[in-house]
């Protein structure tokens, strides 16, 4: 009884730590694609590519996950196996751990859908503010339900309708409050975050339980690939293959070979850690306290964006923001009501 205080201090230590490394990578990857791909108060890099490097981005974190399932054999997803009766003996099987209808079935959609949630996301970042996308993406929650109505994960409810009602309320709330509000930037993000919504219930549909998506190290080897594919896709029909060449060579020329190099690779790191600190955080949490401590992330990165990049917040903005936060607390409320009974 004497150890339980000081084994319980240690374990708040150490998901205090984990929650303060997935702040740090998740904040620093927003704030570092916002300063790479825009120019805000003469603050930025103003690359014009956003497509192309969340592609490269794609590339390094499957090199980071084909690393880590390489030194760390228990992450590696495993094949299912069957036992039959042959002539009296049970015989052992394994079955296919990835199958061709298998990857082209599920992985590849759920891929899509990833890929244009951040590349979009990412897209959005050259018209409008950090401060204005936080708060379009927080809407996400939204288009999770309603995707999970459409696709009957989730049984509509008058309180989990409300909430979705309350949510849009603040969303429409912060964007009559945007004063330098951008058409095709809010049309991206909102996009985007409905690409968000597709994609959870698309993974909760297709890839929950099986074993080649079994942790998150697995499920990026797997589908990093097909978002590589569908960005760089993306990126020669929107952001043009010479454009992209003649962007790459000013860089080069302007920062260095070195540097450019550095600079296009150095997110996907970031991603990489902050998708690792998100899973030992939920090994040893739940999903509840990470919602919660997602909550106060978004105000960590508001706070970020405005004390880096000058954002300004109108008084409608906040309530909007406000409105829109308040949802989220009650719908992880509703669903910590739903664990416990």
């Amino acid at each position: 009884e004497e150890f339980a205080p000081k084994s319980l201090m240690q374990q708040i230590t150490i998901d205090a730590i984990l929650v303060a490394l997935w702040y740090t990578f998740s904040i620093s990857i927003s704030v570092y694609n916002k300063w790479m791909f825009s120019r805000s108060h003469d603050k930025g890099l103003d690359f014009h590519f956003p497509l192309f490097t969340t592609s490269i981005h794609m590339v390094v974190q499957f090199a980071l996950a084909s690393l880590v399932l390489y030194v760390m054999p228990q992450f590696r997803p495993r094949a299912e196996e069957e036992y039959s009766e042959v002539g009296g003996e049970a015989t052992r099987n394994s079955k296919s751990l990835m199958t061709k209808w298998f990857y082209f079935g599920r992985i590849t959609p759920c891929g899509t859908a990833t890929a244009l949630d951040i590349g979009l996301g990412n897209f959005s970042l050259r018209f409008i503010s950090l401060t204005f996308y936080t708060m379009c993406k927080s809407s996400v929650l939204g288009f999770v339900l309603i995707n999970a109505f459409l696709f009957r994960l989730e049984k509509p409810t008058w309180r989990l309708c409300a909430i979705i009602l309350v949510m849009t309320a603040g969303v429409v709330m912060m964007v009559a409050g945007e004063t330098a509000f951008n058409a095709a930037g809010f049309a991206l993000v909102m996009t985007a975050s409905f690409c968000s919504g597709f994609r959870w219930s698309l993974t909760q549909l297709l890839l929950l339980r099986h074993s080649a998506t079994s942790n998150p190290f697995s499920s990026i080897l797997f589908l990093t690939p097909v978002m590589f594919v569908a960005l760089l896709s993306l990126a020669l029909a929107i952001e043009g293959p010479s454009d992209v060449f003649y962007g790459l060579k000013a860089l080069a020329s302007a920062r260095g070979g070195l540097l450019t190099f550095g600079l296009i690779l150095f997110p996907g790191f970031l991603a990489f850690m902050m998708v690792s600190a998100e899973f030992a955080l939920l090994q040893r949490t739940s999903v509840v306290t990470l919602s919660v401590c997602g909550i106060f992330k978004e105000v960590l990165t508001i706070s970020a964006a405005g004390l880096i990049f000058g954002d300004d917040l109108s008084p409608i903005n906040v309530s909007g923001l406000i409105v829109t936060m308040f949802a989220i607390a009650a719908y992880n409320y509703v669903k910590y009501l739903g664990m416990t009974q």
